[in-house]
Formats: C-alpha cells, sequence, structure tokens
C-alpha cells in the first residue's frame, strides 16, 4: 500500500490517500472482484484504482462520503472493465499450443482454397462435357443440379415416372463422366462429332 503512493509529494496528500486506502479497499475491491469474478487479477486492480486516484486529489477532497464511495466504485468499474476488454483483445491474438498454431491455420486455408480452386476447374470442365450430351441428358442435369429439381418434378416436365428420371439421369452422368474421361488432355477442344 504504501510503495503505491510513494509518487505523492504532499505529505497531507500522502495521508489523504492512506485513509482512503483504509476506509474504502473493501469497497474497490468488492466493485473490482464482481466485474473480474477471478481473484487473480483483483489486488493488481484494486491497486490500479488508487493510483489513478492520486491524480484526482482535488475532486476527491471535495466530494462528501456517499460521493466519494460511488465515485470510487465507478473508477474501479472502469478500470476492472478495460481490463476485461484488454484481456479479450489479446486472447483473439494470442495462440497457444499445437491446436492453435497460426502455421497450422494457414496452411489449412490454403488448402481449403487450392480444393476449391480445382473444384472450379472440374465443375467447368464438367459443364463443358454437359455442352456435348444429347439435349435430354443436358436437360435432366440442368433440372436436376442447377434448379435443384425433385424427381418427381422432373418426371412431370417429361411426362414420364420417377423411376424413370433417375433411370435417364444416371445414364446421363454416365455418359457426362465418359466424356470428361474422353476428353482428358484434350480439354480445350469443343465437342468431337
Amino acid at each position: 500500500m504504501l510503495v503505491l503512493f510513494t509518487t505523492i509529494t504532499d505529505p497531507d496528500d500522502g495521508d489523504f490517500m492512506t485513509e482512503l486506502y483504509k476506509d474504502y479497499y473493501g469497497l474497490v475491491r468488492s466493485a473490482v472482484r464482481k466485474i473480474t469474478g477471478d481473484s487473480i487479477y483483483v489486488d493488481d486492480l484494486v491497486n490500479d484504482t488508487f493510483l489513478r486516484l492520486i491524480s484526482k486529489l482535488s475532486v476527491l477532497r471535495t466530494l462528501d462520503h456517499c460521493r466519494l464511495a460511488t465515485y470510487l466504485v465507478y473508477t474501479s468499474r472502469s478500470i476492472s472493465i478495460n481490463f476485461i476488454r484488454r484481456l479479450t483483445v489479446q486472447s483473439r491474438y494470442l495462440y497457444y499450443g499445437l491446436e492453435d498454431d497460426l502455421a497450422e491455420q494457414v496452411s489449412d486455408h490454403e488448402k481449403a482454397v487450392e480444393d476449391r480452386v480445382l473444384s472450379w476447374h472440374s465443375l467447368s470442365d464438367l459443364w463443358k462435357s454437359i455442352g456435348c450430351l444429347p439435349e435430354r441428358h443436358k436437360a435432366l442435369l440442368y433440372l436436376k443440379y442447377l434448379l435443384e429439381l425433385k424427381d418427381t418434378e422432373i418426371a412431370e416436365v417429361f411426362n414420364i415416372s420417377p423411376a424413370g428420371v433417375r433411370k435417364d439421369l444416371t445414364r446421363a452422368r454416365r455418359a457426362a463422366r465418359l466424356l470428361i474421361d474422353s476428353r482428358g488432355a484434350d480439354k480445350h477442344d469443343e465437342c468431337k462429332d
């Protein structure tokens, strides 16, 4: 406690702060503990509160007992809330252990981007191949995968049974796969007759 007030040069101010500390330590500690809920930081935050109050001595001397207590509680709450905010910000940017290793997260992110790019290329190849399919197969694949219609809805469009739609979709998917596989290195070629 006395170490806190070594910055005070006037003996009257030192006596006033010592009495303030003795009289209101419990109140300030209680206010800090309510905010932080953790006894590890309470003593440090109580000391920070009284250190901040040193610069407000002229204001503190003018306050009556009730207003002084309110002022101390609000100051300690403000210091505690700011401390919690700083801890929250720090916890966002600190990584502990192998599970939260930033390097691993970056590589996972890069891998996800790479997978997406490969997926886009394969989808592009798929749609180019679908363009080479017969009209009925193109229409079936378009309705099923782009418009996301159910088999019963597609069956109504083609005036066939849902089982017939499933059979035709299987054929259309196989035809598309064969086209993709057969094109191989000739991906940039147009549909071959």
